[in-house]
């Protein structure tokens, strides 16, 4: 997906509402506004994302990025864990 894409679909997010900043070759960063939750940078390839989890409790973050991964309409897939 496309970082316009992937954008358009944030910008619908009420729950978690952020602020997106393109990143020029390095991708994005998604920032929401509630500190309790991560920051996600997204590469350009719209494939791959870092979560920045610094001071954000486990239980959030993976609450987090399962609503993610719906909105995305997409699973997000780590090492040892899958959500979608």
């Amino acid at each position: 997906m496309s970082l316009d894409e992937i954008k358009a679909k944030l910008d619908t997010w009420e729950e978690h509402a952020g602020t997106f900043t393109p990143l020029g070759d390095r991708g994005a960063r998604f920032s929401p506004d509630d500190w309790a939750f991560p920051t996600v940078y997204f590469a350009s390839d719209g494939r791959t994302i870092e979560v920045v989890t610094k001071d954000c409790d486990l239980y959030d973050v993976d609450n987090y990025l399962c609503k993610l991964a719906q909105l995305l309409g997409c699973k997000i897939v780590t090492e040892h864990l899958e959500y979608f």
